[in-house]
């Protein structure tokens, strides 16, 4: 299990001739997880769970071995096929089931594959039961099934796209008219991953016409899936040929919402939430607290200062943001890396929220900034550089513990170690940490301007990578 990945965001890995997946593992982590729901950790015994998958290659294999693990074991699967993780994690709650089970990898490359486990709040379960499920994974000798006449069976649903995208066009403080009045132009690119019929299906209801690429749910990824501006060169190219009002892309599991504007630039991937929380704090004015995890933009924090709101910090990971969020009923919250977390929907990323609030703003604030550029330029402005660096060969705890020591002490710095090391002083930031999703130690810096926050970020990485041994 050398190449797998186990953390807070599920369990992950390659599938192939150099494969950490089989589908023994697959079972055992599927029969863990009925065992956790069924224990005192969740006492849930409807015998119920939402699956879906995005559109990977090796999604179908997977998700057969994943509904007859779970009828083996009586449950009822109700079955929705290729999917957003945020649907299956709405219809987890809409259906009131025992909890749910994505497979996907998110936005690692084509070869990977994994597994998330939801609870029956809809949220993805927390570390220490991640930690409580891996355990009974790796013990497939404790574990028990069903005979003939108690197997589980499985339910087939087809609309559950449609059920999410309703619950949102039903929020009762947006104003879904005055996006309509719009009919906004936009250019989608789904990578051909699981987001192409449903952010499609939104962007028709809202009206807009929807320029796609990559939209069918092939599992080939057109280029390399994390949305981020290096990957999206066709997309930019698009907006500018067609003339469109601004781009979209999502990540193949649909949580993550980005926006390239009318000039073919990406807007950046902060700037999402930053827009839903304008739209939340301003325009609908709602008060509360907002949380963010501890590498996202300040420029929450400047919009939260002006709407009178407060700001709470959680390590990165949905997960981790989202108990933050019910610890102290957020109104929102989210990760700058284009995930929204609205819980009048779910507390989860959700791309189709995403898109929805931003279109939102944007049909509100028309008169005063009639373009997205024009938009962003309204909203605090910071530059965010993100960089990596691969795993081997180094010690993460080593390095955080020196730079620990090195910065500590400084008057002009505050240090924050919930997640790896967060170096924080008037005029940047920088935050240190290895990666809950891939082989790396993350370097992300934000700073007034790209210069400062590329020389802060590249410091920092040059500095780890003469660590390597």
């Amino acid at each position: 299990m050398s190449h797998m990945i186990r953390s807070i965001s599920g369990v992950r890995g390659i599938v192939g001739a150099d494969q950490s997946w089989t589908p023994t593992l697959v079972a055992n982590h599927i029969i863990a997880f009925t065992q956790l729901l069924e224990s005192s950790h969740y006492n849930q015994n409807q015998k119920k769970i939402v699956v879906g998958r995005d559109s990977r290659v090796s999604g179908p294999w997977f998700e057969m071995i994943t509904n007859g693990s779970l009828i083996s074991r009586g449950y009822q699967v109700i079955h929705i096929d290729i999917a957003s993780t945020p649907t299956v994690q709405y219809m987890v709650e809409k259906t009131k089931s025992s909890g749910g089970i994505v497979i996907t990898s998110s936005h690692n490359p084509i070869e990977w594959n994994g597994l998330k486990f939801i609870g029956p709040d809809g949220l993805f379960i927390a570390p220490k039961e991640c930690e409580i499920l891996f355990s009974m994974a790796d013990k497939p000798e404790e574990f028990k099934f069903c005979g003939y006449d108690q197997l589980g069976k499985i339910e087939k649903c087809i609309d559950a796209n449609q059920q999410h995208v309703g619950a949102i066009l039903s929020l009762p403080f947006l104003d879904i008219s005055k996006i309509k009045e719009r009919r906004f132009k936009v250019c989608l690119d789904s990578v051909n991953g699981a987001g192409g019929p449903i952010m499609s299906y939104l962007l028709t209801q809202l009206n807009c016409e929807v320029i796609g690429i990559n939209l069918e749910t092939t599992g080939l990824f057109a280029h390399t899936p994390e949305p981020v501006p290096s990957n999206l060169g066709q997309l930019c190219e698009m907006v500018i040929k067609y003339k469109a009002d601004f781009g979209i892309a999502v990540d193949p599991d649909v949580d993550r919402c980005v926006f390239i504007d009318e000039h073919g630039k990406p807007l950046g991937e902060e700037y999402t939430l930053a827009m839903a929380v304008e739209l939340v704090l301003g325009d609908c004015g709602r008060r509360g607290n907002v949380c963010k995890n501890l590498s996202s933009s300040r420029a929450i924090d400047d919009i939260c200062k002006k709407y009178e709101s407060r700001v709470i910090c959680a390590p990165v990971g949905e997960i981790q943001v989202a108990k933050k969020m019910q610890q102290v009923n957020a109104v929102i919250g989210g990760e700058g890396n284009g995930g929204v977390m609205l819980p009048d929907i779910h507390i989860g990323r959700d791309a189709p929220v995403a898109a929805t609030l931003a279109l939102q703003l944007m049909a509100n604030r028309h008169s005063q900034a009639s373009t997205i550029s024009k938009l962003k330029e309204t909203l605090p402005t910071y530059e965010i550089v993100k960089l990596k660096a691969g795993i081997e060969g180094l010690d993460p705890d080593s390095i955080l513990a020196e730079y620990t020591s090195q910065f500590i002490n400084k008057p002009d710095v505050v240090i924050n170690q919930e997640d790896g090391l967060k170096i924080d002083s008037q005029d940047w930031w920088v935050h240190l940490r290895k990666s809950n999703t891939e082989h790396i130690i993350r370097v992300i810096a934000e700073a007034k301007s790209v210069k400062e926050a590329t020389d802060i970020a590249t410091k920092f990485i040059q500095e780890i990578e003469s660590k390597r041994k």
